[in-house]
């Protein structure tokens, strides 16, 4: 049985209003259409914390191989492991899992500390900048195109095409012109790399994909590619939408701030709770493979339904006092790396970049204060966080360390 969509009730997630607060919106889909359906979009959204879990754990059943994302966004981009599910995307996964193990994130965090002393010291005489121009949406885009291999020269364009790629206009699920733009050069450039690195490969993660041995084949350019384009979309933005969210909290809960400031060791649970707060990531979609009953309504077999992570982190059902934002906040697990087969790879990558980034930020300009006035958001797909994070602080000395 079918029962009626709650009348007032709309959620649409290229709608402006969402991006700049969504979670009035998740809590009545919570209570009032926990399985809510959009006809005029014509996909289905779980809200709650064990629906979403449930819908990365069931694979079989809430499928990636349909495509991860409402529109047309997985046309303009090459295949990739996060459209697979197992055992296609076992022995993917296999593969790339080798550069991230906590060995290998670990002896990076050398190099991601002084990349962030670089580009703080660029700013810190200044006594304002905005954070995200001048740090946040720099730090995980070199780290990330690092560590695929681009030279220093391709990390602007790469990170200025990846934010182009996830923009949207107001209501509008089909991707603009200048995301089609985006999409084009960032394969473009990323085919060149590629061939560039089979004559001449280095200790990259490109030329590791290019000589990896995946049960007996290597693998093409374009599975390639589409590891390529998924790293570097989850390297650059969401890494980026993390620093400056927990920036953002942090500022506007001062007494929570100056903990960290007594004792850094409290950053790993600012971030942790900054991730479940302000999930960088608000969604991924997914098929499903048969007709389900869920609350009270029947989903259809091959029906998009988007796994609300935002929503399901912000569930009383889960979470006490879901609303405020609390380091000391006791959580068994959050969702905004996802869970499962698809629990992400970068993660253990972003929770160091964030790490390290607070721990300069409240070390070297303890006393920042945000104008709100002139903070922003994003208006992307499933990338959720500011655009702007405009700062004042006490100008200091540059440290002089190379990265």
């Amino acid at each position: 049985m079918t029962a009626p969509t709650t009348s007032s009730l709309v959620y649409n997630p290229f709608a402006y209003e969402i991006h700049e607060d969504p979670y009035p919106t998740y809590a009545r889909m919570r209570e009032e259409a926990p399985a809510y359906h959009n006809p005029e979009m014509d996909f289905w959204a779980l809200s709650r914390f064990d629906d979403v879990l449930n819908g990365y754990r069931d694979w079989e059943t809430f499928t990636s191989t349909l495509g991860i994302a409402l529109g047309d966004a997985e046309s303009i981009t090459a295949p990739s492991m996060i459209g697979m599910d197992p055992p296609d995307q076992t022995k993917l996964r296999k593969l790339i899992v080798r550069a991230f193990t906590p060995t290998r994130v670990g002896a990076l965090e050398p190099r991601v500390r002084a990349l962030t002393t670089r580009f703080l010291d660029t700013f810190v005489e200044e006594g304002a900048c905005d954070l995200i121009a001048r740090f946040a949406a720099l730090l995980p885009s070199d780290v990330i195109s690092t560590l695929l291999g681009a030279p220093p020269s391709d990390h602007d364009n790469l990170r200025i095409w990846t934010a182009a790629l996830l923009t949207r206009d107001d209501g509008v699920a089909q991707l603009p012109e200048a995301a089609h733009d985006a999409s084009k050069n960032l394969i473009g450039r990323f085919l060149e790399l590629i061939a560039e690195k089979r004559k001449r490969p280095g200790e990259d993660l490109i030329s590791a994909l290019i000589v990896a041995d995946l049960e007996g084949r290597r693998l093409s350019d374009a599975e390639i590619l589409g590891f390529a384009m998924l790293l570097i979309a989850g390297g650059n933005e969401t890494t980026e939408k993390l620093i400056a969210n927990t920036v953002h909290q942090l500022a506007r809960h001062p007494d929570q701030r100056a903990t960290v400031i007594a004792d850094p060791s409290r950053i790993p649970a600012a971030v942790e709770e900054s991730l479940r707060y302000r999930s960088p990531t608000q969604y991924m979609a997914r098929t499903t493979t048969r007709d389900i009953e869920m609350h009270g309504r029947t989903i259809p077999k091959g029906a998009t339904v988007m796994l609300l992570i935002g929503a399901g982190n912000h569930d009383p059902r889960h979470f006490d006092a879901p609303e405020r934002f609390d380091i000391d906040r006791v959580m068994e697990r959050h969702l905004a790396f996802g869970f499962g087969v698809h629990f992400c790879l970068g993660a253990r990558l972003a929770r160091l970049e964030a790490r390290v980034a607070l721990e300069e930020i409240h070390q070297r300009l303890p006393d920042y204060e945000v104008d709100e006035s002139g903070v922003s958001v994003v208006h992307a797909t499933n990338v959720a966080g500011l655009a702007t994070l405009p700062i004042r602080f006490t100008p200091s000395e540059p440290r002089g360390q190379a990265a």
